[in-house]
């Protein structure tokens, strides 16, 4: 957590407690007039003649009992109120937050401009996502010309697995490339829970009304839109005969339908670090989801050793605090 975050989400668990600062000051300020031998005769007598007729009284000892009974005191204080800038999981919590993946089985993702191809590609970055993601809720769509649910959501990442495997095109009823196909699906899906959820689209290429819709259906959800784009743009395919063959990764488009949803868009990479991304962003809407239900840590515990600390000077010889 950087510093800016860690200072926007300070608080205190029992700000009350801090109110006993005050009073506390106040008799301690008391008792030092009160103690103050020399505050009678400062008014009769000059600063400098006073100095030379009063033991130590040149010497400017900060290490007194009564200064340090006032950092005890605030400091137990501040201990009683919680100090706290950091949440933590519950054990007794169970991740909620649903992600509905709307994989692309059109025929443009059995193009091999990634090896072995597209559509392979993309079921292995799935397989690793549900391998980080473990047993949280996950749906899963099959879109071409249309779509189809092929896993309502559950947290058994086996059976999805299971079923990804042998989408592909051939499975389809109709040809084509139609994203906005899914969004009737993933709201009926997500209208199953009481959490906003997030809808994962991986694909090679999307429409103007690809983008219209999307928008629309955003602007009425709470939901988060993540596109993970699988393929080459035009500028990464380098061989002049493959690119009559191949259809490059629109990725233009992909932009566009990310930017109107205020979505993210991720690149597929050849190692890990798109999966690692993604599940960023999956962690980012469950922490705004759960913001307010997850407990705190109460950070001020590792002050009583300070306050032990100073507790242990009044075993010092001499060392007393009379009131």
């Amino acid at each position: 957590m950087s510093d800016l975050m860690m200072l926007q989400s300070f608080h205190f668990l029992r700000p009350y407690w801090l109110l006993l600062i005050f009073p506390l000051l106040v008799i301690i300020k008391s008792f030092y007039q009160r103690n103050n031998n020399l505050r009678v005769w400062r008014k009769v007598m000059s600063a400098e003649i006073l100095q030379h007729l009063t033991v130590n009284a040149g010497k400017n000892n900060k290490l007194t009992p009564k200064n340090v009974t006032v950092i005890f005191v605030l400091l137990a204080c501040i201990v009683a109120a919680g100090p706290s800038w950091k949440q933590q999981p519950s054990p007794f919590s169970e991740d909620k937050s649903p992600l509905i993946i709307a994989l692309d089985v059109s025929e443009s993702m059995n193009q091999s401009d990634i090896q072995p191809s597209r559509l392979l590609r993309a079921k292995q970055k799935i397989i690793e996502l549900l391998a980080l993601r473990g047993d949280a809720n996950t749906a899963l769509i099959a879109y071409a010309g249309s779509a189809h649910t092929v896993i309502p959501i559950t947290s058994d990442s086996d059976m999805i697995r299971h079923f990804l495997n042998p989408l592909n095109n051939k499975l389809m009823p109709k040809s084509g490339k139609l994203p906005q196909a899914t969004l009737p699906l993933a709201q009926a899906l997500l209208q199953t829970t009481q959490v906003p959820g997030t809808l994962l689209i991986l694909g090679d290429g999307a429409t103007p009304e690809t983008a219209r819709q999307f928008n629309r259906f955003f602007k009425n959800h709470p939901h988060q839109l993540i596109v993970w784009a699988i393929g080459k743009p035009a500028s990464a395919i380098v061989n002049i005969d493959e690119t009559s063959l191949i259809i490059p990764l629109q990725l233009s488009q992909l932009e566009t339908l990310a930017d109107s949803s205020n979505g993210q868009l991720v690149l597929m990479s050849h190692d890990k670090q798109d999966v690692v991304q993604v599940s960023k962003y999956l962690d980012n809407k469950l922490g705004i989801v759960d913001d307010e239900s997850l407990p705190r840590y109460d950070s001020g515990y590792p002050l009583v050793f300070i306050m032990a600390a100073c507790f242990l000077l009044w075993f010092r010889r001499g060392w007393t605090l009379q009131w």
